[in-house]
C-alpha cells in the first residue's frame, strides 16, 4: 500500500518567500564614513605636502642668507661709519656757525640802542642772553626790547627788573633783560634712520 504525504506537497507548491534586502540606511552610513575617511586623507595629505614646501622653502632662504652674510656685514660697517662721519660734520658745522655768534649779537644790540639809554653790562651764556643798562627816559626800556625781538638772534626779551636812582629832577631807570639767544646759522638735525631688524633663521 502506497502512502502520499499531501501536507508536503502542499508545502512544496507554496512560493518561497525571498530573504529581506539589506537595510538601505547601512549602506548610506557605509558611504558617508568612507568619504570622511578619505576626506580625512586627503587634508592630511595636503598638510603634510603644505609643510614639505614651507620646510624647503625656509631651507633656500637660509642658504642664500648664508651666501649674503658677507655683504651684510659688509653693509652695516658702512652705515656705521657714515653715521659717525655725519656726526662729527655736524660737530664742524655747529662750532663754525656759533663762531660769529658774538659780533652778530653786538650789532644787533648796538643797533638796538635808543636815545638817552645805555648799557653796563652784556653777557651770555650758552644760549642765554643778560643786558644790563640804565636810561633817562623809562619809555625807552619797551622801544629797546621791541628793537631787539625784531632780530633773528635774539629771541623774546624779558624783563627781570627795574629800578629808579637819582632824586628829583635826575631821576635815572636801571634795568635787567634776558633774552635767549637764536642761531640761524645752526645746522638742521637730520631726521633718524629707520632702523630694520633682520630675523635670525
Amino acid at each position: 500500500m502506497i502512502k502520499i504525504n499531501l501536507l508536503e506537497v502542499e508545502k512544496e507548491r507554496r512560493p518561497r518567500i525571498a530573504a529581506p534586502a539589506a537595510a538601505p540606511t547601512t549602506v548610506v552610513a557605509v558611504i558617508i564614513f568612507g568619504a570622511a575617511i578619505a576626506a580625512f586623507v586627503f587634508y592630511f595629505w595636503a598638510i603634510q605636502n603644505r609643510l614639505a614646501n614651507l620646510e624647503k622653502d625656509v631651507e633656500q632662504k637660509r642658504a642664500k642668507k648664508k651666501e649674503l652674510e658677507p655683504y651684510i656685514k659688509r653693509v652695516d660697517e658702512l652705515e656705521a661709519r657714515k653715521n659717525e662721519l655725519a656726526k662729527k660734520n655736524r660737530a664742524i658745522e655747529q662750532l663754525r656757525s656759533q663762531r660769529t655768534i658774538p659780533v652778530h649779537i653786538l650789532d644787533e644790540v648796538s643797533r638796538a640802542l635808543p636815545e638817552y639809554l645805555w648799557l653796563s653790562n652784556l653777557s651770555y651764556k650758552g644760549d642765554a642772553l643778560a643786558i644790563q643798562g640804565e636810561t633817562l627816559q623809562e619809555q625807552a626800556i619797551p622801544t629797546f626790547m621791541k628793537s631787539l625781538d625784531a632780530s633773528q638772534f635774539i629771541g623774546t626779551c624779558s624783563l627781570v627788573e627795574t629800578r629808579q636812582r637819582g632824586a628829583s629832577g635826575a631821576v635815572s631807570t636801571s634795568f635787567n633783560i634776558k633774552a635767549p639767544i637764536t642761531n640761524p646759522f645752526k645746522p638742521k638735525e637730520p631726521e633718524e634712520p629707520v632702523k630694520t631688524t633682520r630675523t635670525k633663521m
